[in-house]
């Protein structure tokens, strides 16, 4: 199983499509659909997913929808990540007993954990502005590219 599956692509894509528009309009569940190309049903699920996590925030009446709880800055794609596993847990280690220490299941323990503390560390240091600068970064530079 890939751990950047499409529920957490389609997520990640949804909380960037948010980060870029003005924090003053609400953007509906389908006007992110259709431009990121996401199922709306699917959408529906993983924005209230991220709701509950507190990254989006609903807004009733005719001019709703959905904006980031906070700012991009403040948002990092771990957040969005736990949102979607639902856990804090990267990986489904073994739960229960602990293995004895110096054990071979321990040394194995003790390297998913080593792997599970990177790449939080790593998830938690990209901030969704992150990933907005990025996207007009690359914006920019096809604007700049002779038609072919």
């Amino acid at each position: 199983m890939s751990f950047f599956n499409s529920r957490l692509r389609y997520a990640l894509c949804a909380a960037v499509d948010l980060a870029m528009q003005p924090s003053t309009i609400a953007c509906q569940s389908r006007e992110i659909a259709a431009r990121q190309d996401i199922p709306g049903p699917y959408l529906d699920q993983i924005l209230s997913s991220l709701k509950s996590a507190g990254i989006v925030k609903s807004v009733r009446g005719a001019g709703g929808g959905y904006n980031l709880a906070r700012q991009p800055e403040r948002i990092v794609v771990g957040d969005v990540v736990r949102a979607v596993m639902r856990t804090d847990r990267l990986f489904a280690g073994s739960e229960g007993e602990e293995p004895p220490p110096a054990s071979i299941a321990w040394v194995v323990r003790d390297v998913e954990h080593s792997v599970e503390c990177t790449i939080s560390e790593l998830l938690d240091n990209i901030t969704l502005a992150d990933l907005v600068s990025k996207k007009n970064g690359l914006d920019d530079a096809l604007s700049y590219m002779p038609a072919l």
